[in-house]
C-alpha cells in the first residue's frame, strides 16, 4: 500500500456510532471491531474515492495532527482495516 492507494468499505460490514465510537459489524464472519472517533472517521473516508493521502489530510485538519503523523497512523489503521477484510483496495 502506498499513499495514493484507494480504500472503500465492504458492503458487508455494518456500522453504528455509539458514544463517540463506532462499532463494525461484519455480517458474515460475525466479528465485532470498535474504532475510537478519529478511527472511525477514517472509516467514514474511506469511500472508494479517496486515497490514503487525500484521508490523512482530512484527519490533520479535522483534528488538528500534523501531516506525517495523521498519515502514518492512517496507513496503520488502514492496514489493519484491510487485513481484518473490512475494506478493499479499489
Amino acid at each position: 500500500m502506498d499513499e495514493q492507494s484507494v480504500f472503500g468499505r465492504r458492503d458487508r460490514v455494518m456500522a453504528q456510532r455509539v458514544e463517540g465510537e463506532s462499532v463494525l459489524l461484519d455480517i458474515t464472519s460475525g466479528e465485532c471491531f470498535s474504532l475510537n472517533q478519529v478511527g472511525g472517521r477514517v472509516w467514514e473516508l474511506c469511500d472508494g474515492a479517496r486515497s490514503v493521502a487525500e484521508i490523512a489530510g482530512a484527519i490533520c485538519t479535522e483534528f488538528d495532527v500534523e501531516q506525517q503523523v495523521a498519515l502514518q497512523d492512517t496507513s496503520e489503521l488502514i492496514e489493519s482495516l484491510a487485513g481484518a477484510g473490512l475494506v478493499t483496495e479499489r
